[in-house]
């Protein structure tokens, strides 16, 4: 009997591999699609530096803190010369694997192609996976907005209008600037130009509530003049755009008692949902991309490859390991917002 091998078919190559598994990664992927890109070269220790320019003269808190009179010249006098001064982020990398394992016989006789299906599976768990690290790390700032009260347990209230506006506010004061580019699609390293705007991720169960606020421009109103920052775009409202995903997964009941208005999955107390305001380079990380120990390494190892650990070519694997780091790179220029999700 002839047995399918993996390099019957020149798909099967490692290459191949690593670009189908981002391709199921990528629709996963939200929060990945954001932030300050870096790559890391191998050899190169397990440490991740991000580097930013501190504003002139800043503040303790790395706010602006500029004096126009101190900027007068006198004729004949030579201005004092400054200086420009950084701050290093560093952040550690780590490395996860996904892993699937087959018999040679579901390979060989089983009806669908379970080799096939599993580097799919493995390219959605890696996304997953990247996406969970980074919300987090971004849902962990210290810029909190609460939609009533002044504390956690206190909320009652869906996201409004007035809280957004405020999040922009404190963005805007520290000189946070709206967010004009998103990592590019595929496996290579690079951006694409999107129209500004303050980036808005929040959970699927807001949707709702977003599209309730007065001046929502539904996705599909856009035109052809404004293109979606990303597939899960749902629309905008004033200089806000909303990104959804199931995975920014809520507080769940740490808000106020539950008084069958908002949702509570556990019945007790309303369940609290983050939303993530970012403004630009709020947020670092080493892209799911790439080739080598900067991205994907794919595992496919067909059941009929024999050797010490498997001398009867009894089963097989598909998997992928990746290095990945995230960290936020100034509290200043992001806000979370938490609130409740009106029932439905």
């Amino acid at each position: 009997m002839s047995t399918q091998k993996y390099s019957t078919d020149p798909s099967r190559n490692l290459l191949y591999a690593e670009l189908k598994m981002l391709k199921h990664a990528e629709p996963i992927i939200v929060l990945g699609k954001f932030g300050d890109q870096k790559e890391h070269p191998l050899n190169k220790t397990d440490t991740v530096v991000f580097r930013r320019l501190k504003p002139f003269n800043a503040n303790a808190n790395e706010t602006p803190n500029i004096t126009a009179a101190d900027f007068v010249t006198s004729e004949g006098v030579t201005p004092t010369a400054n200086t420009i001064s950084y701050t290093d982020v560093t952040s550690s990398l780590s490395q996860y694997a996904v892993l699937f394992k087959f018999s040679s016989k579901a390979q060989l006789l089983y009806e669908d192609n379970i080799p096939d299906d599993m580097a799919k599976l493995t390219g959605e768990t890696m996304g997953e996976v990247a996406e969970l690290i980074a919300y987090g790390q971004v849902k962990a700032g210290s810029s909190v907005i609460y939609a009533n009260g002044d504390t956690r347990v206190g909320l009652n209230t869906a996201i409004s209008l007035n809280k957004l506006r405020q999040a922009a506010r404190t963005l805007e004061n520290n000189r946070g600037k709206k967010v004009t580019t998103a990592i590019k699609s595929g496996p290579d390293f690079g951006v694409s130009s999107v129209e500004e705007a303050y980036i808005v991720f929040i959970h699927t169960d807001q949707s709702s509530d977003i599209r309730d606020i007065a001046g929502f421009t539904k996705r599909v109103d856009y035109g052809s003049a404004i293109k979606p920052v990303h597939a899960r775009e749902i629309g905008a409202v004033e200089e806000f755009r909303f990104v959804t995903s199931p995975l920014f997964a809520s507080y769940l009941a740490a808000g106020a008692a539950d008084d069958d208005t908002m949702v509570s999955a556990g019945g007790s107390n309303n369940d609290v949902y983050p939303a993530i305001v970012m403004a630009e380079s709020a947020w670092g990380h080493i892209s799911l991309k790439g080739h080598g120990y900067t991205g994907i390494s794919p595992t496919i190892i067909p059941s009929n490859v024999k050797d010490h650990a498997n001398p009867s070519g009894m089963f097989g694997f598909v998997g992928a390991d990746f290095w990945l780091s995230c960290v936020r790179l100034n509290e200043n220029w992001l806000v979370r917002i938490e609130s409740c999700s009106t029932q439905l």
